[in-house]
């Protein structure tokens, strides 16, 4: 008896054995049909680096900054109609480019600089043969890919993404949750105990370990397609989150009601060529880097010159500093608002945001107001709920009586969910 089990585990063993070669020669073979390779992008002055790791199973990438870890090993995860391109790939054509140029802005310098290394990874997915591009840039200050997908323009496809930023142990971690949109609270944490499932909102701004520096996650050029929230794997990862899979807002349900959010739950379709945002990750030895960082308007395109003609300089954008006054005090009565210009231009300030209170006077009271700023050289926003501009008409309606009362600009406020710039965009 003993001799029959000994001989049975000798067959077992040499089974399994077998089985293991078989297996690493069935991946070795697949191995040699998809090709996969390393492909690093170094920013120009040489410290910050993105290197997508050679796995052609799943998309992975890293951040360093010199010889410290920024992102350790992240997996990237891009899915077009339940297709999960970003595994199973195929390495197509390497386009490597510079972009060094500079421009006028109103941020934190009045000349922004442009200057970045960037890679075109052609990619084909090997199961749908969908071919498609991650572009990846890489500036002296951060990081950042996005995807080109290209469809014909006439198909509606549904994007998705689930791609992990995983931040190193030890990393302290300033963030906000979703509950108020984007004016909730921040906390402060190592990243260890920030739980599984808790949805945080861009930035994400964090503390490298041993104060090595510092780094944010965010997105730029967000243009027809969902806004990214961040979902905390608890294991020191943060999951992209499109709109759909985000939970519904205090906001948003105070002011428009459980019915209303139903909507928010479908995911977004996006008709022929899919363009993801930038996901971005900013890099510094401190946090005056993140603060003056030009990456964010560097990812951005150009003003759109037919409204724009004359890009930052256009005569109907005239950015400045603006008084305002809502829960903090003051006189709110018509003549107590009316101080309030005065006391903006004793400031040098040149607008004046009025809240809702403005809707309550007559025409005349509003030429009144409007002449009396202007005397002080400081012009009037008004505000307004987003919900009642809703149409192109109530627009128009809007816009044409403040240009006839004299009135500068509007303050639209309760964009309680990115799903409601879709009727401007319309």
């Amino acid at each position: 008896m003993r001799q029959y089990a000994i001989t049975g585990i000798l067959v077992a063993l040499c089974l399994t054995t077998a089985s293991s070669a078989q297996m690493r020669e069935q991946r070795s073979r697949r191995s040699l049909r998809v090709r996969m390779e390393q492909v690093q992008v170094t920013s120009p002055d040489g410290k910050v680096k993105l290197t997508i790791l050679p796995s052609a199973e799943r998309l992975t990438f890293t951040v360093t900054l010199g010889t410290t870890t920024v992102l350790d090993p992240s997996t990237i995860v891009m899915k077009v109609d339940d297709y999960d391109l970003s595994t199973g790939v195929v390495l197509g054509n390497v386009e490597r480019y510079e972009v060094n140029e500079s421009y006028p802005w109103h941020g934190a310098h009045s000349t922004a600089v442009n200057h970045c290394h960037g890679v075109r990874i052609g990619l084909r997915h090997d199961l749908s043969f969908i071919d498609y591009v991650l572009e990846v840039r890489v500036f002296n200050d951060g990081a950042a890919f996005r995807h080109v997908i290209p469809g014909d323009e006439g198909a509606s496809r549904v994007p998705d993404e689930y791609t992990t930023f995983v931040l190193p142990t030890g990393s302290t971690v300033w963030h906000h949750d979703l509950g108020g949109h984007y004016e909730s609270a921040y906390d402060k944490d190592d990243v260890s105990n920030i739980r599984p499932g808790q949805w945080v909102g861009p930035p994400v701004t964090f503390e490298l370990p041993g104060g090595a520096g510092y780094g944010s996650i965010t997105e730029a050029n967000l243009v027809n397609y969902s806004g990214m929230g961040l979902e905390a794997d608890g294991r020191r990862g943060f999951l992209t989150g499109l709109g759909h899979r985000q939970p519904l807002n205090y906001p948003f349900e105070l002011r428009y009601g459980r019915e209303e959010g139903k909507r928010l739950a479908k995911p977004a379709v996006v008709m022929g060529t899919i363009t993801t945002p930038w996901r971005v990750v900013m890099v510094g030895a401190d946090l005056n880097a993140l603060v003056s960082s030009d990456i964010l308007p560097n990812l951005c395109p150009a003003a759109d010159a037919k409204y724009f003609p004359e890009g930052i300089q256009t005569a109907w954008v005239k950015p400045g500093r603006a008084v305002w006054r809502y829960v903090d005090g003051g006189d709110g009565s018509f003549e107590g608002l009316k101080g309030f210009s005065r006391m903006a231009g004793e400031l040098g300030y040149e607008y004046h945001v009025l809240e809702g209170v403005w809707s309550r006077w007559s025409d005349e009271q509003i030429k009144d107001i409007v002449e009396y700023s202007k005397q002080q050289g400081v012009r009037l926003l008004f505000w307004k709920h987003s919900n009642q501009l809703r149409t192109p008409e109530a627009r128009e309606a809007f816009f044409a009586r403040l240009q006839g009362l004299g009135v500068a600009g509007a303050k639209i406020d309760f964009y309680d969910s990115p799903a409601f710039l879709d009727q401007w965009i319309r």
